[in-house]
């Protein structure tokens, strides 16, 4: 049971401002004094790291009852959402956690706190020899539009843009991207790899294509490997695959990042790929 008394108060925070829409909040409360008994609700969007406030202090000689909080992730890419309880002079933190794109946290009186994935299905905790925060839930991120490398220097990583999710400091994460994608001539190759925040355990292949029937496959503990671009690829038909295991040192991102082998000769990873990934401890 969340209850309020007069400075207290319910507040949502970020631990970036929005890619490209703010998470929506709902929530609904009851105002009780000797004599009345009123419910009432709140609804807004967060404000990136800046926290807003969910639900305000009630008034004084009055006891505001929390029912339910509800937060949506609306946005285009994931965020690590806190929400927080505040008497005016001392924070607590009620929840905090990664929301993937369309996932929603939801606090309910006498459940407590869900988090549902994107088709509405709750996250389910696994409690047999795993760590408390080991989820069997993916959070899935896919990649919207085309995203073109035909830099005029060869061999010159950039980001596939929206294709990236958010990490928290201490926790550890299981990732898995499959990306295809296409080379303007069969003669540029291309280089696919990860860049991140700092961390204490990386572990992480990559594979991608060369011809029909043949393939590159990097191992590597430090991002952005390999240090080189691939020398061939199909015109179109090219799969990469980049799959491992991190644990960051600080709060951050993990990106994935591509290059093509020829300086004004594109490589294109396509709309559809994606990156999926879970907390394991």
């Amino acid at each position: 049971m969340l209850i309020l008394t007069s400075l207290d108060s319910v507040t949502a925070s970020l631990n970036a401002a929005k890619t490209a829409n703010d998470m929506d909040f709902y929530a609904t409360f009851r105002d009780i004094t000797l004599t009345t008994f009123i419910a009432n609700r709140t609804l807004g969007v967060t404000g990136g790291s800046t926290p807003v406030t969910v639900i305000p202090s009630p008034l004084t000689d009055t006891q505001r009852v929390v029912d339910y909080i509800s937060v949506f992730n609306a946005d285009t890419a994931s965020k690590v959402l806190t929400v927080m309880f505040s008497n005016g002079e001392h924070t607590r933190i009620l929840w905090k956690g990664s929301l993937g794109i369309n996932e929603r946290v939801q606090y309910q009186e006498g459940s407590g706190w869900k988090v549902f994935d994107a088709s509405g299905q709750e996250k389910i905790t696994q409690a047999h020899n795993a760590s408390p925060l080991a989820s069997t839930g993916w959070n899935t991120v896919v990649l919207s539009g085309d995203v073109i490398n035909n830099n005029g220097v060869a061999n010159t990583l950039q980001d596939v843009t929206g294709l990236t999710f958010d990490v928290v400091a201490g926790n550890t994460y299981y990732f898995e991207a499959l990306i295809p994608y296409t080379s303007q001539a069969t003669t540029t190759g291309s280089r696919w790899t990860i860049n991140g925040p700092t961390f204490s355990l990386l572990h992480y292949t990559s594979e991608y294509t060369l011809a029909a029937t043949t393939k590159t496959v990097n191992s590597a503990t430090a991002y952005q490997i390999p240090a080189a671009s691939s020398a061939s690829s199909l015109a179109a038909g090219n799969v990469t695959t980049i799959w491992g295991f991190v644990k960051p040192s600080e709060n951050g991102s993990i990106q994935v990042r591509f290059a093509s082998e020829i300086a004004g000769s594109a490589i294109t990873a396509k709309a559809g790929a994606f990156i999926r990934y879970m907390i394991i401890a």
